[in-house]
């Protein structure tokens, strides 16, 4: 029997209902327009690893990434 698939709000979901979040965090303070570059930072039940990449704001890019990071986190630490 296969295995059901998640949609990646219900991932999200689920990590949130465990404490587990995806934090965009702005490169630098001030106003510019489409705002400053953003890294990823985890929040995994209060334990917070920051990323090394730069995603640009309200991208296409970084809306995959959130979601890629989110269902690694489901995948290898939530998944029953």
């Amino acid at each position: 029997m296969a295995a059901k698939v998640l949609e990646d709000w219900e991932v999200r979901k689920v990590c949130w209902e465990n404490e587990v979040y995806v934090i965009q965090e702005p490169t630098a303070r001030g106003m510019k327009k489409g705002g400053y570059p953003v890294k990823l930072t985890i929040d995994y039940k209060k334990q917070f690893r920051r990323g090394t990449d730069e995603y640009e704001q309200n991208s296409k890019e970084l809306e995959e990434k959130i979601n890629e990071v989110y269902r690694y986190l489901y995948d290898n630490n939530l998944k029953k």
